[in-house]
């Protein structure tokens, strides 16, 4: 059976050398899939771009008139866009701060959406590069806050629920369902974002989303949360959020497969 036609659409904004990582990682494990590198650039102004436009083997879709004044949202329309400029099955969303590290990443997603037509959305919670203890601190004390704000009548949504929708760092979309239900990345005012509003949007259609586990996407790739703003737009909210964020990216890049990745031109080529 042939592959299905799988766009992968990364948003960029002036991160070169995160970028040549990310597209050099997506070349080199992608090989026995049948894919479309599309990136959207949101209005770039440094030699990023002309990076970008030296690769043949990418599609890139250039938007001027953006910044990273509208960032996030940059992020979410670069995804409406490609679901419209793309004639793929399904439209994978990507982060700039995601390196793949297996050649068989995309079998988890391919092997949700075989379950059937009406699976139109699939992939993985939080995935992020932290420390244990501090992920299950965060998950404890989360857990804690939804029980005292159901003690008080106020419960959370069932899809704020940990692992019960696709983080959108890497998630992937059955392309034509996007278009012809005309839907939006974009979330509406006070929503939280990360793959959120488009599941929501897709479960009020009748639409299932299947989650697999998060160690089967950590197998098959890493996501260094926040770096892209901690390295480039430092946008993070808090002080502190942003020195660890920045810190953990540092040190990331620092290792030894990420660097061979960097230095790796070759994969640049036609």
């Amino acid at each position: 059976m042939s592959s299905p036609r799988i766009t992968v659409c990364v948003p960029h904004w002036q991160v070169r050398d995160m970028m040549s990582i990310c597209l050099r990682a997506l070349r080199r494990h992608s090989q026995k899939y049948n894919l479309e590198i599309l990136v959207v650039d949101n209005g770039s102004r440094d030699d990023s771009l002309d990076y970008l436009r030296s690769l043949s083997w990418i599609r890139l879709i250039e938007r001027p008139e953006e910044s990273s004044a509208n960032w996030p949202t940059n992020v979410f329309t670069a995804w409406d866009l490609a679901a419209r400029e793309s004639t793929s099955e399904f439209l994978v969303t990507m982060h700039s701060d995601v390196f793949l590290r297996r050649d068989d990443w995309l079998d988890p997603f391919l092997r949700e959406m075989n379950a059937g037509p009406n699976v139109a959305a699939t992939g993985s919670g939080k995935l992020a590069l932290e420390h244990p203890l501090y992920t299950w601190q965060k998950e404890f004390v989360g857990d804690c806050l939804a029980t005292i704000k159901g003690l008080f009548g106020r419960s959370t949504r069932a899809d704020d629920q940990k692992g019960t929708y696709p983080r959108d760092y890497c998630a992937m979309y059955r392309r034509e369902v996007l278009v012809r239900e005309n839907l939006s990345f974009v979330p509406d005012a006070g929503e939280i974002t990360g793959g959120y509003p488009i599941a929501r949007r897709l479960r009020e259609r009748g639409y299932e989303l299947r989650v697999f586990p998060v160690a089967e996407m950590s197998a098959g790739l890493v996501h260094v949360t926040h770096a892209s703003a901690a390295l480039t737009t430092k946008t993070l909210h808090h002080r502190r959020a942003q020195s660890k964020a920045e810190l953990r990216a540092r040190a990331f890049f620092q290792q030894t497969w990420i660097r061979e990745l960097r230095e790796n031109s070759a994969l640049d080529a036609a």
